[in-house]
């Protein structure tokens, strides 16, 4: 039975490479796989059928991955890609090459399969929809001078951010009333804090970000008001929002 540069001789239980030209005497728990994945070529084998062949003492998750590595190591390099495994579900012995398509990935994707490859994707897309949705652009913002706030938890900096058409004096007069409630905070659980009033107050646009165990957390908040007020924003708010504990 040809597999690939190699030929399977059940009767001799060997496996001859004709390319190096050796021959394998092959141990029983890689002769009965083989022997089984020959059997039924082009289909896929679930691990437990394979696992029921062995016999107790070899019946493991592990000597069944040693074995199918052994077999790919002899097939060698080109030929072990007939020896497919498929996610979840186990072990298939190709007749014919499949097309050379796995190329177009090198580096730590070259091992990579198509489901898990495309799970990846979808993960990069839904990170990058993540991050467009915290910082979504406006029209000409303007960040204002730092301001370090003195809080019980220590020190915090706020950054005020104008939008056009807003004057320096609104602004001021706005970040003064946001800097005296988080004064008033008990704790404030972020170091920096970037705040944009807009729509004649009626929306506030705020930016968290903190240095955490696993690294910088940034998080979004949006304050919505139905009239032009900012007194919504009190210490029952900022600790709604989690800005303070």
């Amino acid at each position: 039975m040809q597999i690939g540069c190699c030929w399977f001789d059940i009767k001799r239980t060997t496996l001859s490479n004709q390319q190096n030209e050796t021959s394998w005497k092959m141990p029983l728990v890689e002769f009965v796989v083989l022997e089984h994945l020959v059997r039924f070529r082009d289909q896929v084998l679930s691990k437990e059928q394979l696992l029921q062949l062995l016999s107790q003492e070899h019946r493991t998750p592990e000597k069944l991955q040693e074995a199918i590595d052994r077999l790919r190591f002899f097939l060698g390099k080109q030929s072990a890609q007939l020896l497919e495994t498929i996610d979840d579900q186990g072990f298939i012995l190709h007749t014919r090459m499949k097309p050379a398509t796995n190329h177009t990935l090198s580096g730590p994707l070259a091992g990579m399969t198509k489901q898990k490859y495309g799970l990846l994707i979808a993960q990069i897309l839904l990170l990058i929809i993540f991050i467009h949705s915290i910082f979504e652009p406006t029209e000409s913002i303007k960040p204002l001078n730092k301001h370090d706030i003195l809080t019980s938890s220590g020190i915090v900096s706020y950054y005020p951010v104008s939008n056009e058409g807003e004057s320096l004096a609104d602004v001021e007069d706005l970040s003064s009333f946001f800097i005296q409630q988080i004064e008033r905070c008990d704790t404030v659980l972020w170091d920096d804090v970037f705040v944009s009033f807009n729509h004649n107050l009626r929306v506030t646009s705020i930016v968290l970000k903190r240095q955490g165990a696993e690294g910088i957390e940034v998080k979004n908040v949006k304050g919505i008001s139905s009239v032009a007020s900012k007194d919504y924003i009190d210490q029952a708010w900022l600790k709604r929002t989690g800005i303070c504990g």
